[in-house]
């Protein structure tokens, strides 16, 4: 029998039962009978549920250490030897490995509780056992709250464990389960579509359907793709990125025609530079100045042989930027401006 189906038997018998009691009484961890339960929510009206919260207390892992082991004290007693006692430098070394920081408190706690003593009587101090044997009252306590008895250590106990780092407390959330308007002890699992096969032979008329949830995220539809222009401009672009070459920055979108026309040494007079090509810029008209330099070298070479004059005006104009040339002078000018080649 699956485990809601066992939560549905006990129901039958009692009026209301917590998940708390069912852990107990399955031998189950408390989370799984709590997964149980919403798996019978799912169902509709067949269990009613009710949420609340206790205040428990539980071991820390120090704590759980100490109920396997035994209390630091006892750790520190069993290390002295029943006979002749020990050096306490030498003792806390033994003990470095094993408790650690926890090995002072459990000398401390040994020497308040009358299990050891100081024997001075040799010359040199020595750490010896001052009754035959010990009663571990602290694992024995501890062990307690392992089984869910917690509540029974007195209020002074549990602020010592506190203290110690051994105990701590901790809200529980479980569920209050009764029976529901559709209870039932058999858990017949609801349809969650209808087929073409139930309107023919007429069961969807009598089928059990799950209610639809309306807040449900759907399926994620398909999302759009890329051009195939565009991949095959992403395969040459990576293409030239791995021979060496780098992307020249493209958010300019407006240029001079200086460094568009002139410095590739098109004409002034081409027709490409015509207005009917050309979205010229009317506010801001004209760019600001170009380097002297090469100013200097790009008119007269580019103007020799000829009796038209370089309009300086016309190469300050200012258009959208050309996406069609493949090549920006301006960029490639700074680029070995930088690299002192030019």
């Amino acid at each position: 029998m699956e485990l809601p189906e066992k939560i549905l038997a006990v129901l039958a018998d009692v009026k209301s039962i917590d998940t708390l009691q069912l852990a107990q009484n399955f031998n189950e961890d408390h989370q799984k009978i709590v997964g149980a339960v919403k798996s019978l929510e799912s169902l509709g009206d067949v269990v009613k549920t009710e949420t609340k919260s206790i205040k428990k207390f539980e071991l820390t892992k120090e704590g759980e250490e100490v109920a396997q082991r035994g209390s630091h004290e006892a750790l520190v007693y069993a290390n002295v030897p029943a006979e002749g006692g020990i050096a306490q430098p030498e003792l806390m070394k033994n003990l470095a490995n094993s408790l650690g920081a926890a090995a002072k408190v459990g000398f401390s706690k040994a020497m308040s509780s009358g299990w050891l003593a100081i024997d001075k009587s040799s010359g040199q101090p020595k750490i010896v056992r001052k009754v035959a044997t010990v009663n571990d009252e602290v694992q024995k306590q501890l062990v307690l709250v392992t089984k869910g008895q917690g509540d029974t250590l007195p209020e002074k106990t549990r602020d010592d464990f506190k203290k110690r780092k051994l105990l701590q407390e901790a809200v529980v959330k479980y569920y209050e389960l009764s029976q529901g308007d559709n209870f039932t002890t058999t858990i017949l699992k609801p349809e969650t579509e209808l087929t073409p096969e139930m309107i023919a032979n007429g069961s969807w008329k009598t089928a059990n359907f799950k209610p639809y949830n309306f807040e449900a995220l759907g399926i994620q539809p398909h999302r759009g793709h890329l051009h195939p222009l565009l991949k095959v401009r992403a395969e040459y672009r990576q293409i030239f990125l791995e021979m060496g070459f780098s992307e020249m920055p493209t958010n300019n979108f407006i240029e001079s025609s200086f460094w568009n026309f002139d410095a590739l040494f098109q004409p002034q007079q081409h027709p490409a530079r015509d207005a009917h090509d050309t979205f010229f810029i009317s506010d801001p008209a004209d760019a600001g100045g170009f380097p002297p330099d090469y100013l200097e070298r790009v008119t007269p070479h580019y103007y020799r042989g000829t009796a038209v004059l370089h309009n300086l005006l016309k190469a300050k104009s200012l258009f959208l930027f050309r996406i069609s040339f493949p090549f920006n002078s301006l960029f490639t000018f700074f680029v070995l401006k930088m690299s002192s080649k030019y």
